[in-house]
């Protein structure tokens, strides 16, 4: 999306309000706005308009937009506090010097903010100078003294950050212009269990931790440990807020699905993330698949590891359809893991499903095109990455069909028309998918049981 003449990314000498990238990566550090000039609605996070991405960043995380007098914020797929408080879909006014916290983001409202640091501190030249006219007449602890007096600290509060920055938690410490880097996936245990016809697939076991003893950085590492959330392959709850709670809004909504009416009866699930969520609710949904009685098993900003402990957590349990509809893996995308490692995840998820449900088949579909512009790195991720799924096509048990480019524009842009925000299908974009999916999913479900 072009952004508005009023958001920039240098902040101009007549900007009234800025909001500035404290902590994430981006390459653009500021978006500064001028009263009198509203702007458009500006999407944050890691396939945002203002992309900014890190741990825990979803692909549109929250809305920005000016009105001309006010900044105002709204959650978007995921959660975010705004000075301290939970942010809802409601647009919020931001009130000068507020912070904006959403997985490892975190943006600062005001005009004094810098990229990475908080308000710049006044120090004015003549206490300066004096200090530094006492610098040369002072030697030993006298010369330290002058130097914390400079930086605006005295020794006992030098003594009290140092202690404040060693019993922080790791991730508080990595600094927002450097890369977030992703583990590679880890090899599962021998004792995993293994879906017939797909060998080389398994798929790992995920004790919940305890919480931790003593709360130390220590107890914190070992847990992110515990939780191998850079994982792919791994089941992995959704995070609440601290690295050992899962997130009781998505445990809710998985429960809430575990009792959803029509399980044992549905012929088809569908299963993936908000796109497949929002599918559910498109007109074109209930026009094309209610002879199937289909149960939809989406829930937004999952990723593959996210879907995987839902698989062990029941979410499959008592159902017993003829077909399974899986998209999944834009999130580990657009949050920094690499086409291979969301390629294997895939591939742990259709083990779980053909162990869990080894009579239905699954009709795999390729990530869809995410971002307006057809160069964006993301979507060179996406294409790379469905290449690798077509490699999990399996003759009577997994159909992977890529149906993107049905959304995209001749010159491979994407249109509001197909796509409301250049990631979630708009009704016209789901009608297209839909009638592409129904001949498939009618020979999948018709064809005689394995």
């Amino acid at each position: 999306m072009a952004r508005s003449a009023q958001s920039r990314s240098m902040a101009p000498a007549d900007a009234d309000v800025i909001v500035t990238v404290v902590r994430g990566r981006a390459e653009q550090g500021q978006q500064a706005f001028v009263r009198g000039r509203a702007s458009a609605r500006i999407s944050v996070g890691a396939a945002g308009d203002w992309s900014l991405s890190g741990p825990g960043v979803m692909p549109m995380h929250l809305w920005l937009q000016f009105d001309g007098q006010a900044l105002f914020a709204a959650r978007g797929d995921g959660a975010v506090t705004l000075a301290g408080k939970p942010l809802t879909s409601e647009w919020t006014a931001v009130p000068d010097g507020a912070e904006l916290r959403f997985g490892f983001g975190l943006l600062r409202v005001g005009r004094d903010s810098k990229p990475g640091r908080g308000p710049a501190r006044e120090r004015p030249a003549a206490r300066r100078q004096a200090w530094l006219l006492a610098l040369v007449v002072l030697t030993g602890a006298g010369v330290a003294l002058a130097l914390t007096a400079i930086r605006g600290r005295t020794p006992s509060e030098v003594a009290k950050l140092e202690a404040t920055r060693s019993a922080a938690p790791p991730s508080s410490m990595v600094p927002a212009e450097e890369p977030v880097a992703v583990a590679p996936a880890v090899a599962s245990p021998p004792e995993a269990a293994v879906a017939p016809g797909l060998p080389s697939l398994t798929l790992a076991a995920s004790p919940l931790p305890a919480p931790p003893q003593g709360g130390g950085p220590s107890a914190v590492s070992q847990l992110l440990r515990a939780y191998p959330q850079n994982i792919a392959n791994r089941a992995v709850p959704r995070i609440g807020e601290k690295p050992w709670l899962i997130s009781e809004e998505w445990r809710a909504h998985h429960e809430r699905q575990l009792h959803a009416p029509g399980r044992t009866t549905a012929k088809v699930l569908f299963l993936g993330d908000s796109i497949t969520e929002g599918w559910g609710v498109a007109p074109a949904y209930g026009q094309h698949f209610a002879a199937y009685a289909p149960v939809n098993l989406g829930i937004a900003n999952d990723m593959t590891q996210n879907v995987l402990w839902r698989i062990e957590h029941g979410t499959l349990s008592g159902t017993n359809p003829r077909a399974v509809v899986l998209m999944i893996g834009v999130n580990n995308l657009a949050g920094g893991f690499s086409p291979e490692q969301t390629a294997d995840g895939v591939r742990a998820i259709l083990t779980a499903i053909q162990a869990q449900l080894p009579a239905a088949r699954v009709l795999l579909l390729g990530v869809l095109p995410a971002r307006q512009d057809a160069q964006n790195p993301l979507r060179l991720r996406i294409s790379q990455a469905n290449q690798l799924l077509l490699s999990l096509a399996k003759p009577d048990r997994v159909e992977v069909r890529d149906l993107g480019s049905l959304l995209l524009e001749p010159d491979g842009s994407i249109s509001r028309a197909t796509m409301r925000d250049f990631l979630h299908p708009s009704p016209e974009g789901f009608e297209r998918l839909s009638l592409a999916v129904a001949p498939y999913l009618q020979a999948l479900v018709a064809a005689p049981p394995q």
